[in-house]
Protein backbone atom coordinates (compact mmCIF):
# COMPACT_ATOMS: atom_id res chain seq x y z
CA UNK A 1 0.00 0.00 0.00
CA UNK A 2 1.38 3.40 -1.04
CA UNK A 3 1.02 5.82 1.91
CA UNK A 4 1.92 9.43 2.62
CA UNK A 5 2.56 10.53 6.19
CA UNK A 6 2.67 14.27 6.90
CA UNK A 7 3.74 15.57 10.29
CA UNK A 8 2.90 19.14 11.27
CA UNK A 9 6.28 20.69 12.10
CA UNK A 10 4.68 24.10 12.87
CA UNK A 11 6.97 25.87 10.35
CA UNK A 12 8.67 25.34 7.01
CA UNK A 13 7.55 23.41 3.95
CA UNK A 14 6.15 20.43 5.91
CA UNK A 15 3.92 22.79 7.89
CA UNK A 16 2.69 24.38 4.64
CA UNK A 17 2.05 20.94 3.11
CA UNK A 18 0.19 19.84 6.26
CA UNK A 19 -1.97 23.00 6.23
CA UNK A 20 -2.73 22.69 2.51
CA UNK A 21 -3.75 19.03 2.69
CA UNK A 22 -5.76 19.65 5.87
CA UNK A 23 -7.60 22.49 4.10
CA UNK A 24 -8.42 20.31 1.06
CA UNK A 25 -9.58 17.44 3.28
CA UNK A 26 -12.23 19.71 4.84
CA UNK A 27 -14.22 19.36 1.61
CA UNK A 28 -13.76 15.58 1.20
CA UNK A 29 -17.12 13.80 1.35
CA UNK A 30 -18.13 11.56 4.21
CA UNK A 31 -21.03 10.12 2.18
CA UNK A 32 -20.79 6.47 1.13
CA UNK A 33 -22.82 6.91 -2.07
CA UNK A 34 -19.93 8.26 -4.21
CA UNK A 35 -16.77 6.38 -3.25
CA UNK A 36 -14.42 8.59 -5.30
CA UNK A 37 -15.50 11.73 -3.37
CA UNK A 38 -14.41 10.05 -0.12
CA UNK A 39 -10.82 10.46 -1.35
CA UNK A 40 -8.39 13.34 -1.70
CA UNK A 41 -7.62 14.02 -5.37
CA UNK A 42 -3.95 14.65 -6.16
CA UNK A 43 -2.55 15.15 -9.66
CA UNK A 44 0.82 16.55 -10.74
CA UNK A 45 -0.37 20.17 -10.42
CA UNK A 46 -3.30 20.25 -8.00
CA UNK A 47 -4.97 18.57 -5.04
CA UNK A 48 -8.68 18.78 -4.27
CA UNK A 49 -11.43 17.69 -1.95
CA UNK A 50 -15.08 17.72 -3.02
CA UNK A 51 -18.34 16.61 -1.43
CA UNK A 52 -20.79 17.71 -4.13
CA UNK A 53 -21.66 20.99 -2.39
CA UNK A 54 -18.19 22.49 -2.13
CA UNK A 55 -14.70 22.00 -3.47
CA UNK A 56 -11.28 23.04 -2.15
CA UNK A 57 -8.45 23.12 -4.73
CA UNK A 58 -4.80 23.89 -3.96
CA UNK A 59 -1.52 23.78 -5.84
CA UNK A 60 0.53 20.59 -5.50
CA UNK A 61 3.91 22.24 -4.86
CA UNK A 62 5.44 19.09 -3.35
CA UNK A 63 5.44 16.65 -6.30
CA UNK A 64 3.14 14.22 -4.51
CA UNK A 65 2.38 11.12 -6.54
CA UNK A 66 -0.90 11.49 -8.49
CA UNK A 67 -3.85 9.40 -7.39
CA UNK A 68 -6.91 9.26 -5.16
CA UNK A 69 -5.96 9.02 -1.49
CA UNK A 70 -8.04 7.69 1.37
CA UNK A 71 -7.67 9.59 4.65
CA UNK A 72 -6.52 7.03 7.22
CA UNK A 73 -5.53 9.43 10.01
CA UNK A 74 -6.39 13.08 10.50
CA UNK A 75 -4.99 14.41 13.75
CA UNK A 76 -3.84 17.83 14.93
CA UNK A 77 -0.22 17.01 14.12
CA UNK A 78 -0.41 14.07 11.68
CA UNK A 79 -2.15 13.12 8.44
CA UNK A 80 -1.83 9.64 6.98
CA UNK A 81 -3.07 9.03 3.43
CA UNK A 82 -3.24 5.76 1.49
CA UNK A 83 -3.32 5.71 -2.30
CA UNK A 84 -6.34 3.83 -3.61
CA UNK A 85 -5.50 0.59 -5.36
CA UNK A 86 -8.95 0.34 -6.98
CA UNK A 87 -9.75 3.95 -7.95
CA UNK A 88 -7.84 6.26 -10.29
CA UNK A 89 -8.00 9.96 -11.15
CA UNK A 90 -10.46 9.14 -13.97
CA UNK A 91 -12.99 8.04 -11.32
CA UNK A 92 -13.06 11.56 -9.85
CA UNK A 93 -15.35 14.25 -11.32
CA UNK A 94 -13.55 16.75 -13.53
CA UNK A 95 -12.63 19.49 -11.07
CA UNK A 96 -12.27 22.17 -13.75
CA UNK A 97 -15.68 21.49 -15.32
CA UNK A 98 -17.23 22.69 -12.04
CA UNK A 99 -15.66 26.14 -12.32
CA UNK A 100 -18.13 28.54 -13.96
CA UNK A 101 -17.21 29.56 -17.50
CA UNK A 102 -18.06 33.19 -16.81
CA UNK A 103 -17.92 35.08 -13.55
CA UNK A 104 -18.94 38.48 -12.33
CA UNK A 105 -16.77 40.10 -9.72
CA UNK A 106 -18.98 42.50 -7.84
CA UNK A 107 -17.84 41.39 -4.40
CA UNK A 108 -15.06 43.37 -2.73
CA UNK A 109 -12.16 41.43 -1.21
CA UNK A 110 -12.35 40.50 2.46
CA UNK A 111 -9.37 40.50 4.83
CA UNK A 112 -9.31 37.42 7.03
CA UNK A 113 -7.21 37.43 10.16
CA UNK A 114 -6.46 34.30 12.15
CA UNK A 115 -5.99 33.88 15.89
CA UNK A 116 -3.32 31.92 17.70
CA UNK A 117 -5.22 28.66 17.25
CA UNK A 118 -5.50 29.33 13.50
CA UNK A 119 -9.18 30.20 13.90
CA UNK A 120 -10.95 32.99 12.10
CA UNK A 121 -11.31 36.08 14.29
CA UNK A 122 -14.16 37.68 12.34
CA UNK A 123 -16.54 34.85 11.35
CA UNK A 124 -19.76 36.83 11.64
CA UNK A 125 -18.31 39.75 9.65
CA UNK A 126 -17.22 37.31 6.94
CA UNK A 127 -20.69 35.69 6.73
CA UNK A 128 -22.31 39.14 6.64
CA UNK A 129 -19.89 40.30 3.92
CA UNK A 130 -20.73 37.29 1.73
CA UNK A 131 -24.50 37.57 2.24
CA UNK A 132 -24.68 41.33 1.63
CA UNK A 133 -22.67 41.02 -1.59
CA UNK A 134 -24.29 37.88 -3.02
CA UNK A 135 -27.82 38.02 -1.57
CA UNK A 136 -27.54 34.25 -1.17
CA UNK A 137 -27.27 32.04 1.90
CA UNK A 138 -24.35 29.66 2.24
CA UNK A 139 -23.68 26.94 4.79
CA UNK A 140 -21.87 28.71 7.66
CA UNK A 141 -19.58 25.75 8.32
CA UNK A 142 -18.53 25.73 4.66
CA UNK A 143 -17.82 29.46 4.82
CA UNK A 144 -15.73 28.95 7.94
CA UNK A 145 -13.87 26.03 6.33
CA UNK A 146 -13.06 28.02 3.19
CA UNK A 147 -11.38 30.88 5.05
CA UNK A 148 -7.82 31.74 4.05
CA UNK A 149 -5.35 34.09 5.72
CA UNK A 150 -5.07 37.53 4.10
CA UNK A 151 -7.30 39.12 1.46
CA UNK A 152 -9.75 36.68 -0.09
CA UNK A 153 -10.95 37.40 -3.63
CA UNK A 154 -14.55 36.54 -4.61
CA UNK A 155 -16.48 35.82 -7.77
CA UNK A 156 -19.95 34.49 -8.51
CA UNK A 157 -20.55 32.24 -11.48
CA UNK A 158 -23.10 33.57 -13.94
CA UNK A 159 -23.98 30.14 -15.34
CA UNK A 160 -23.81 28.51 -11.88
CA UNK A 161 -24.68 30.27 -8.64
CA UNK A 162 -21.49 29.03 -7.05
CA UNK A 163 -19.36 31.29 -4.83
CA UNK A 164 -15.68 31.19 -5.79
CA UNK A 165 -13.10 32.30 -3.25
CA UNK A 166 -9.39 32.60 -4.10
CA UNK A 167 -6.52 33.14 -1.72
CA UNK A 168 -4.51 36.34 -1.88
CA UNK A 169 -1.61 34.65 -3.68
CA UNK A 170 -3.97 32.43 -5.77
CA UNK A 171 -2.54 29.11 -4.53
CA UNK A 172 -5.99 28.02 -3.27
CA UNK A 173 -9.47 28.14 -4.75
CA UNK A 174 -12.62 27.27 -2.85
CA UNK A 175 -16.12 26.89 -4.27
CA UNK A 176 -19.42 26.63 -2.40
CA UNK A 177 -22.92 26.09 -3.73
CA UNK A 178 -25.59 28.28 -2.09
CA UNK A 179 -28.32 26.82 0.09
CA UNK A 180 -31.64 26.23 -1.67
CA UNK A 181 -34.01 29.07 -0.91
Amino acid sequence: MNTIRIINTKNGQMAKLFDTIQWCIKAVSGDDTRESLRHLYIDKDFMAGCDGHRMHIALNEWDLEPGLYEILTLKVNEILLAKSETLSLENYPSIWSQVPSQCKNSIPPFHCSMGRKHEMNNKSCFAYHVFMNTHRCYNLKYLEDIRMEGFMQFEIGEDKSMLLVASEDHDRLGMIMPLKQ
